[in-house]
């Protein structure tokens, strides 16, 4: 759950800025997961918190301040949960520690779901987001990109939308609409058309692109999706690269008024303000964790077979993560360095993402691949170079980052990246960070970190090495300053500042 000393700096944040409205938190997945009952092993029913930043971060606002979060129904869990909603279309759902949320799912049909996710959202949003593409050959744009923008992005957008004003509809007070991420693109401008009352702020969690790779898309729905966001009053970005490649977009393709320094976009009568807020992390709960007693005992199972330098990287197998080209440049390290060799590990200790996807699938092979290739190569009895490790294990994580020497985060383009934050947080061996330059934790700790270009794997090879020769004064002293930045900027000064703005904008 959100730490007690976030919970409470946003509760009394919500107090003081957002007494005259309603919160309504709107994003593809619901806080919580349902694991069912298995007679078999003996374990009940229960309610676990969803993983990723998202959750994090907006959950602990939807606690302070009993938000409805609305959700849609992916799961035939989340369809169960969805059946026991009350006669006000939410559902009280409360974890094994009390933390409680109210959800209003939405419940697309399978194949309009299917379009919105799985063909339209991802890849193509994702891809293009992510500047992923091979143009010469992906992708095409053909009937079935329009039905699956018709049918599917559009139309379950529209199911949220109604839900929102369903919701405000009931509401005493003015709604605050706070949208999240790159699948409800559409969700402002059609509730703002039912709600003119209303108050909209969206926060893209992932890179907005320059206004030339949008133009992959046909322009009726690459104008539809900026439109469709520029419903909102505030839209956050992560960066500020994000937002200069926000305004340049409705600048250049929609032939908009932009006022750059002002940070703002005039649409149909109103001033839209455009901002950058880095999401980052619960520092209370991370460091309560590290005395965790399964963190621990994943700490000593660690020791016991760890080399003397462990380089480590924890991601997703998504093809934005570049683990590929990590693996390549590890393998030039040990190429022009033997001495390293019995010596060194790289653990890569990620989760399968989007399998039902072709090529994820097909990434996922070539991370195996390129891994038994490197040691097939350099292994030796008593040591395998690369240690690969697909599961899902959080306490395994956070032990990791507690123990790493060096944390390669190297992505071709992130929005943040939360583990460049956790990992130096967590670690207790004066660990290094090697930084993509796209990544967007790089604006806020770049000068602190061992900077690489994620395409060059010479220059991550050598940013390796130099990283494990590092002097032990430096890397206490990077360590301590990127500790420090990460506890000024927690997870609770990304809500606030938000807050803060949209209690300007409100007064």
């Amino acid at each position: 759950m959100p730490g007690g000393r976030t919970l409470r700096a946003i509760e009394a944040y919500t107090r003081r800025l957002l007494r005259h409205v309603q919160p309504v938190i709107v994003a593809n997945r619901a806080p919580l997961t349902l694991q069912r009952a298995d007679p078999f092993r003996g374990t009940e029913e229960r309610l676990v918190r969803g993983a990723g930043g998202l959750v994090t971060a907006m959950g602990s606002l939807a606690v302070a301040t009993d938000a409805v979060w609305v959700a849609a129904a992916r799961t035939d869990e989340d369809r169960i949960l969805a059946g026991r909603a009350g006669k006000d279309g939410t559902v009280r759902l409360t974890t094994e520690d009390d933390t409680s949320y109210r959800v209003a799912f939405v419940d697309a049909d399978p194949g309009a779901y299917d379009l919105y996710y799985s063909v339209f959202s991802n890849p193509l949003l994702w891809f293009i987001q992510h500047y992923l593409w091979d143009l010469s050959r992906e992708p095409i744009v053909d009937a079935t990109t329009e039905r699956a923008w018709r049918d599917g992005y559009q139309h379950v957008n529209r199911l949220f939308a109604e839900r929102v004003v369903e919701e405000g509809r009931r509401a005493e007070v003015p709604l605050l609409v706070l949208v999240q991420d790159y699948q409800l693109y559409c969700v402002p401008q059609m509730v703002r058309a039912a709600l003119p009352r209303v108050r909209l702020q969206q926060f893209v969690h992932i890179p907005w692109p320059t206004p030339q790779y949008w133009k992959i898309l046909p322009r009726r729905i690459r104008d539809g999706i900026t439109l469709g966001i520029l419903g909102n009053d505030i839209i956050g970005f992560q960066t500020s690269r994000d937002v200069r490649n926000f305004l340049l977009t409705c600048e250049e393709n929609l032939g908009l008024a932009v006022d750059h320094r002002e940070r703002t976009v005039f649409h149909e009568g109103r001033a839209i303000w455009v901002r950058s807020y880095p999401i980052s992390i619960d520092v209370g709960e991370f460091e309560a964790l590290l005395e965790h007693p399964a963190v621990l005992a994943e700490e000593e199972r660690i020791a016991a077979w760890r080399p003397d330098h462990l380089i480590l990287r924890v991601d997703r197998t998504d093809l934005s993560k570049n683990v590929v080209r990590g693996f390549i440049a590890y393998e030039r390290m040990l190429e022009a360095h033997p001495e390293l060799h019995e010596r060194v590990q790289f653990w890569a200790l990620l989760q399968e993402s989007r399998q039902d996807i072709d090529d994820y699938r097909a990434y996922l092979g070539s991370i195996v691949g390129v891994c038994a290739r490197i040691n097939r190569r350099f292994g030796r009895r008593g040591w395998m170079p690369i240690r690969l490790e697909i599961e899902n294990n959080f306490h395994k994580a956070v032990a990791a980052y507690k123990s790493f020497d060096v944390l390669l985060v190297n992505p071709i383009y992130d929005g943040m990246n939360l583990v460049a934050k956790e990992g130096i947080l967590c670690n207790r061996r004066n660990g290094v960070l090697v930084l993509s330059e796209n990544a967007g934790s790089h604006e806020e700790l770049g000068e602190l970190a061992v900077t690489v270009n994620p395409f060059d794997v010479d220059e991550t090879a050598e940013a390796l090495y130099l990283s494990l020769r590092m002097d032990e004064s430096e890397r206490i002293a990077r360590g301590e300053r990127i500790r420090e930045t990460v506890r000024a900027n927690d997870i609770t000064r990304w809500i606030t500042s938000q807050l803060q703005d949209l209690r300007e904008l409100i007064a």
